[in-house]
């Protein structure tokens, strides 16, 4: 991990996730509620280590992640991987049971933002499931004009980003 943002007033810090943060990874996942992961991957779960090393699979220009990080761990991550020759990449979240809604989030979302954004990247693609209110919420915070499509319970949509 790269330190972006030190931690501060009981809140974590954030950091750039680098593909030897494997192990950090496969325990923050392994944390996570059945529910979390569902909510994030959008298939139930059993062996959620099995994500971390796709997660890491990063450059820092077509995929970079950051995480959110208290006293070592991971309580949060953000990632997101640019579309085949396009100016938007999909973008995903996922902050752990006990850290949610307490801001990291939008935090995340910003820090990402400004990663891509420093790449080339214009907007962010998202799907989230209809009945997800956190994320709802978080959507509605960092891109108040979205505007998503839903099918079969799914919303999909996106949204400019800037530095």
């Amino acid at each position: 991990m790269v330190e972006i943002e030190a931690a501060s007033s009981g809140g974590p810090g954030l950091a750039r996730l680098e593909p030897s943060d494997e192990e950090l990874v496969e325990r923050f996942f392994g944390r996570l509620s059945a529910d979390s992961l569902y909510r994030r991957f959008f298939t139930p779960v059993t062996r959620p280590e099995r994500f971390a090393s796709a997660l890491l699979r990063v450059d820092g220009m077509e995929r970079a992640a950051v995480a959110a990080v208290e006293s070592g761990e991971v309580v949060g991550v953000a990632q997101y991987s640019r579309r085949p020759g396009a100016d938007a990449a999909d973008m995903a979240i996922v902050v752990a049971d006990g850290w949610q809604r307490q801001g990291i989030g939008t935090r995340l979302v910003a820090a990402l933002a400004d990663r891509a954004a420093g790449q080339g990247i214009e907007a962010f693609a998202v799907d989230v499931q209809g009945d997800n209110q956190g994320a709802l919420r978080l959507l509605r915070r960092v891109a108040p004009g979205l505007r998503l499509a839903f099918s079969d319970g799914v919303g999909e949509g996106s949204f400019a980003i800037g530095r």
